[in-house]
Protein backbone atom coordinates (compact mmCIF):
# COMPACT_ATOMS: atom_id res chain seq x y z
CA UNK A 1 0.00 0.00 0.00
CA UNK A 2 2.91 2.64 0.78
CA UNK A 3 4.78 1.67 -2.94
CA UNK A 4 1.10 2.76 -4.29
CA UNK A 5 1.24 6.27 -1.71
CA UNK A 6 4.48 6.76 -3.49
CA UNK A 7 3.89 6.40 -6.68
CA UNK A 8 0.96 8.45 -6.37
CA UNK A 9 3.21 11.41 -4.49
CA UNK A 10 5.61 11.11 -7.14
CA UNK A 11 3.14 11.28 -9.73
CA UNK A 12 1.71 14.23 -8.21
CA UNK A 13 4.90 16.00 -7.45
CA UNK A 14 5.55 15.41 -11.28
CA UNK A 15 2.62 17.03 -12.18
CA UNK A 16 3.16 19.86 -10.47
CA UNK A 17 6.46 20.30 -11.63
CA UNK A 18 5.52 19.96 -15.02
CA UNK A 19 2.61 22.84 -14.53
CA UNK A 20 5.19 25.08 -12.88
CA UNK A 21 7.77 24.95 -15.98
CA UNK A 22 4.59 25.09 -18.50
CA UNK A 23 3.35 28.36 -16.06
CA UNK A 24 6.71 29.89 -16.11
CA UNK A 25 7.49 29.14 -19.92
CA UNK A 26 3.74 30.42 -20.87
CA UNK A 27 4.33 33.65 -19.02
CA UNK A 28 8.12 33.98 -20.09
CA UNK A 29 6.66 33.30 -23.80
CA UNK A 30 4.18 36.39 -23.04
CA UNK A 31 6.70 38.80 -21.55
CA UNK A 32 8.94 38.12 -25.02
CA UNK A 33 5.94 38.50 -27.41
CA UNK A 34 5.18 41.64 -25.94
CA UNK A 35 9.02 43.10 -25.44
CA UNK A 36 8.99 42.17 -29.13
CA UNK A 37 5.61 44.18 -29.71
CA UNK A 38 7.40 46.53 -28.26
CA UNK A 39 10.11 46.66 -30.59
CA UNK A 40 8.26 46.94 -33.38
CA UNK A 41 6.41 49.97 -32.29
CA UNK A 42 9.66 51.61 -31.79
CA UNK A 43 10.86 50.61 -35.40
CA UNK A 44 7.65 52.06 -36.23
CA UNK A 45 7.90 55.33 -34.52
CA UNK A 46 11.43 55.71 -35.46
CA UNK A 47 10.92 55.45 -39.09
CA UNK A 48 7.83 57.49 -39.24
CA UNK A 49 10.23 60.24 -37.66
CA UNK A 50 12.63 59.70 -40.56
CA UNK A 51 10.32 59.78 -42.76
CA UNK A 52 8.70 63.20 -41.54
CA UNK A 53 12.24 64.66 -41.72
CA UNK A 54 12.90 64.05 -45.39
CA UNK A 55 9.24 65.45 -45.89
CA UNK A 56 10.48 68.49 -44.45
CA UNK A 57 13.51 68.42 -46.76
CA UNK A 58 16.05 67.08 -43.93
CA UNK A 59 18.91 64.40 -44.47
CA UNK A 60 20.33 61.83 -42.00
CA UNK A 61 23.18 60.94 -44.31
CA UNK A 62 23.84 59.45 -47.32
CA UNK A 63 22.63 55.92 -46.09
CA UNK A 64 19.50 57.37 -45.07
CA UNK A 65 18.79 59.72 -48.43
CA UNK A 66 19.75 56.92 -50.12
CA UNK A 67 16.92 54.43 -48.76
CA UNK A 68 14.33 57.31 -48.60
CA UNK A 69 14.54 57.59 -52.82
CA UNK A 70 13.87 54.20 -52.30
CA UNK A 71 11.03 54.39 -50.50
CA UNK A 72 9.92 57.20 -52.54
CA UNK A 73 10.50 54.95 -55.90
CA UNK A 74 8.18 52.17 -54.44
CA UNK A 75 5.37 54.50 -53.39
CA UNK A 76 5.69 56.15 -56.94
CA UNK A 77 5.61 52.58 -58.27
CA UNK A 78 2.43 51.36 -56.02
CA UNK A 79 0.59 54.32 -57.47
CA UNK A 80 1.49 53.49 -60.90
CA UNK A 81 0.21 50.61 -60.08
CA UNK A 82 -3.08 51.52 -58.56
CA UNK A 83 -3.60 53.90 -61.63
CA UNK A 84 -3.48 50.69 -64.19
CA UNK A 85 -5.03 48.67 -62.24
CA UNK A 86 -8.20 51.90 -62.33
CA UNK A 87 -7.60 52.46 -65.96
CA UNK A 88 -7.92 48.45 -66.52
CA UNK A 89 -11.11 48.07 -64.73
CA UNK A 90 -12.39 50.97 -65.87
CA UNK A 91 -12.74 52.81 -62.45
CA UNK A 92 -10.63 55.35 -60.60
CA UNK A 93 -9.79 55.91 -56.79
CA UNK A 94 -11.79 58.44 -54.46
CA UNK A 95 -9.06 61.40 -53.11
CA UNK A 96 -10.69 61.33 -49.95
CA UNK A 97 -11.21 57.91 -48.66
CA UNK A 98 -8.79 55.54 -51.34
CA UNK A 99 -12.72 53.91 -52.24
CA UNK A 100 -12.76 52.79 -56.14
CA UNK A 101 -15.40 53.80 -57.89
CA UNK A 102 -17.25 54.16 -61.55
CA UNK A 103 -14.57 56.08 -64.09
CA UNK A 104 -17.68 58.91 -64.58
CA UNK A 105 -19.04 59.18 -61.33
CA UNK A 106 -18.72 62.60 -60.09
CA UNK A 107 -19.28 61.82 -56.52
CA UNK A 108 -17.48 59.13 -54.17
CA UNK A 109 -20.25 56.46 -53.48
CA UNK A 110 -18.91 55.53 -49.88
CA UNK A 111 -18.18 58.95 -48.70
CA UNK A 112 -19.61 61.35 -50.70
CA UNK A 113 -17.20 63.65 -51.46
CA UNK A 114 -16.22 64.88 -55.07
CA UNK A 115 -14.19 62.68 -57.16
CA UNK A 116 -12.61 65.59 -59.44
CA UNK A 117 -9.20 65.64 -57.16
CA UNK A 118 -9.09 62.14 -58.11
CA UNK A 119 -5.72 60.84 -59.82
CA UNK A 120 -6.60 59.90 -63.84
CA UNK A 121 -4.57 56.66 -64.93
CA UNK A 122 -1.48 58.70 -67.33
CA UNK A 123 -1.44 56.66 -70.37
CA UNK A 124 0.72 56.95 -73.33
CA UNK A 125 -0.83 57.52 -76.99
CA UNK A 126 -1.19 54.13 -78.02
CA UNK A 127 -2.89 52.87 -75.66
CA UNK A 128 -6.43 52.41 -75.97
CA UNK A 129 -9.48 53.67 -74.27
CA UNK A 130 -10.28 51.51 -71.18
CA UNK A 131 -14.22 50.15 -71.95
CA UNK A 132 -16.61 52.44 -69.70
CA UNK A 133 -17.75 50.56 -66.83
CA UNK A 134 -21.23 48.82 -67.16
CA UNK A 135 -24.53 50.67 -66.30
CA UNK A 136 -25.52 49.92 -62.80
CA UNK A 137 -28.54 47.74 -62.91
CA UNK A 138 -32.02 49.34 -62.41
CA UNK A 139 -32.38 46.93 -59.30
CA UNK A 140 -29.94 49.80 -57.14
CA UNK A 141 -30.50 53.00 -55.14
CA UNK A 142 -32.53 55.40 -57.01
CA UNK A 143 -31.46 58.73 -56.09
CA UNK A 144 -34.44 60.84 -54.62
CA UNK A 145 -32.69 64.29 -55.85
CA UNK A 146 -31.38 63.48 -59.42
CA UNK A 147 -32.95 60.26 -60.34
CA UNK A 148 -29.29 58.47 -60.97
CA UNK A 149 -29.79 54.64 -60.61
CA UNK A 150 -27.21 53.45 -57.94
CA UNK A 151 -25.49 50.59 -56.38
CA UNK A 152 -27.18 48.72 -53.98
CA UNK A 153 -24.17 49.48 -51.92
CA UNK A 154 -23.67 53.10 -52.23
CA UNK A 155 -24.00 55.13 -49.17
CA UNK A 156 -23.76 58.56 -51.35
CA UNK A 157 -25.53 59.07 -55.18
CA UNK A 158 -22.78 58.79 -57.92
CA UNK A 159 -24.09 62.20 -60.01
CA UNK A 160 -25.08 64.57 -57.20
CA UNK A 161 -23.42 62.82 -54.20
CA UNK A 162 -26.11 63.42 -52.18
CA UNK A 163 -26.77 60.86 -49.32
CA UNK A 164 -29.01 57.91 -50.65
Amino acid sequence: MDDWKNTIADITRSITKTSGDLLKTTKLSMALVSEEGNLKALYMELGKKVHEIYAYGGSLGKFFDEKYKELQAVEAKIEDLRAQMDAAKGTRSCPACGHTAARLAEFCPKCGKSMDGAAQAQKPDNTPEPMPAQPVMPMGKKCNVCGTENDPADKFCLSCGRML
